[in-house]
């Protein structure tokens, strides 16, 4: 085993016999990088390592199989290279070798597929590295109520990173360890977030104990137009000083000095109160989001009791650059677009139907945190049914996804045909969501691999009960 640069490199021949070899480099590796599963480590270098031996034999090549170990500040990284035929795109992948790799899909952060020319192919799994959660940490708990509280002593602020901690800690008062967003346990995450740029924390802080009392975020996605609020957490012993709305304020004050477009919010539908904060600031409902949270989430320190089924949202928006827009949707959803369009206040237009042209783009991604996969369809193409099915067989049968969410962009022609596709495999009609895709908006479906039981859904606003009512009778349908 030969060490250079924080990384190890081992070469077996291509032989089972090498197995336990390659398990006991992966495991150790994995030890010296500061996890502590051994047994999950040979697990998947059991499965890459016959895996390759797999593809050698079909290539009939006796290619040697070099394992590399290495890590930089977020992940653990193990690849697995050999000098037999290249890879195609990984959308060409062979489906056999998708499912053959269950143990390392469901462990590992990212899997990329690296063809290196002359040099061979390389198979190289990502793991995030473990990092010191709050409880870790040699740090006072508070476990008594704070004596003299007073609204004076309250400033509202961007984030000191000095007090990254404060925040897992106030996460953890309130959630519990149910939070769903698990990166809001590690200081070190929130640090390095915001300091990226990709979560924007503003913070209540009690000036008179130096003590953080609230925490509001915008998180800026990959595409810079959109943003969402969330992240929300106040002190239970700082509770009728109004801290949560003047959160919100700044907040969105930072969203108009990004230049974001449109910032989205899913408030519970397990209580009126966040949807009742969200109309007050002026963001309308666009969409619902049947089954997005785990149900683990527990809301019992904030006084209220968590559902026996996966938590449904509003999917809200606050637009914040309103040009008008040309959009292609199909006939029997012209009605509650437009309803949608003059509830957020959103001018537009419909185009005429028309023919997909050139080739689909289709993204989608599994976040197991939360259970759920996402589809994002950036243009429509005349590939679109080989790449959308492509894209469900992977969250539905691999990744296992609960819930699984789509996104059509409504900017360009062709829809119709595209949305009798998704209908056919389930799909259903949830909503409408300006900007999300680089900026066009997009209709958005969803499909249920559980069942939600509408009538536990409390909608505040007469439109909120609208969408409500529209999408239910579209869910039924699907599941007929």
């Amino acid at each position: 085993m030969e060490q250079k640069a924080s990384s190890f490199s081992l070469i077996v021949p291509a032989d089972l016999l090498a197995l336990r070899t390659v398990q006991a480099f992966v495991s150790e590796s994995a030890d010296l990088y500061g996890f502590e599963e051994k047994t999950r480590f040979s697990l998947i270098a059991e499965e890459a390592f016959v895996h390759h031996l797999s593809r050698l034999k079909r290539e009939d090549s006796d290619s040697p199989i070099t394992v590399r170990t290495s890590a930089d500040e977020k992940y653990f990284i193990i690849s697995f290279s050999d000098k037999g035929m290249p890879f195609g795109s990984e959308k060409e992948l062979d489906r056999f070798d998708k499912t053959e790799l269950a143990i390392i899909r469901a462990n590992c952060t990212r899997l990329d597929w690296v063809n290196h020319g002359k040099g061979g192919k390389e198979m190289r799994i990502l793991i995030s590295r473990p990092q010191k959660d709050i409880t870790q940490y040699e740090l006072p708990f508070e476990t008594t109520g704070v004596k003299t509280v007073s609204s004076e002593n309250i400033v509202i602020e961007r984030l000191n990173t000095e007090y990254c901690h404060q925040i897992s800690m106030l996460i953890y008062k309130t959630y519990g360890y149910s939070y769903p967003n698990d990166d809001l346990y590690y200081p070190e995450t929130i640090k390095r977030l915001n300091e990226t740029g990709k979560l924007i924390s503003v913070v209540a802080r009690d000036v008179s104990a130096d003590r953080i009392v609230g925490h509001y975020a915008l998180e800026i996605y990959d595409n810079p137009c959109v943003a969402e609020f969330g992240q929300a957490a106040v002190d239970t012993d700082y509770r009728g000083f109004g801290i949560l709305i003047r959160l919100r304020d700044r907040v969105e004050k930072a969203a108009v000095k990004q230049g974001i477009h449109a910032v989205f919010s899913q408030p519970v539908t397990s209580h009126i109160r966040t949807q009742k904060t969200n109309e007050k600031f002026g963001s309308r409902v666009c969409g619902i989001s049947f089954g997005l949270v785990p149900k683990e989430l527990n809301f019992r320190k904030m006084g209220i009791q968590p559902l026996a089924q996966r938590e449904t949202c509003m999917l809200c928006v606050k637009v914040l650059e309103k040009g008008e827009r040309t959009v292609f949707v199909p006939r029997e959803y012209e009605e509650i677009v437009s309803a949608i369009y003059e509830n957020i206040n959103l001018p537009f237009q419909f185009g005429p139907e028309g023919e997909p042209e050139g080739a689909a783009s289709v993204d989608s991604n599994f976040y197991p945190n939360w259970g759920f996969g996402k589809i994002s369809v950036l243009k429509i193409g005349r590939d679109f049914s080989e790449k959308f099915s492509e894209a469900v067989f992977e969250l539905r049968y691999i990744a296992k996804a609960d819930i699984i969410f789509l996104d059509i962009t409504v900017n360009c022609p062709g829809i119709s045909k595209a949305v009798g596709l998704v209908e056919q495999k389930g799909f259903f009609f949830v909503g409408l969501a300006p900007a999300l895709l680089n900026g066009a908006d997009a209709i958005r479906f969803e499909y249920m691999n559980t069942l939600i039981d509408t009538s536990r859904i409390i909608a505040y606003s007469g439109f909120a009960k609208r969408i409500l009512k529209f999408c239910s009778e579209k869910m039924r349908e699907a599941l007929m």
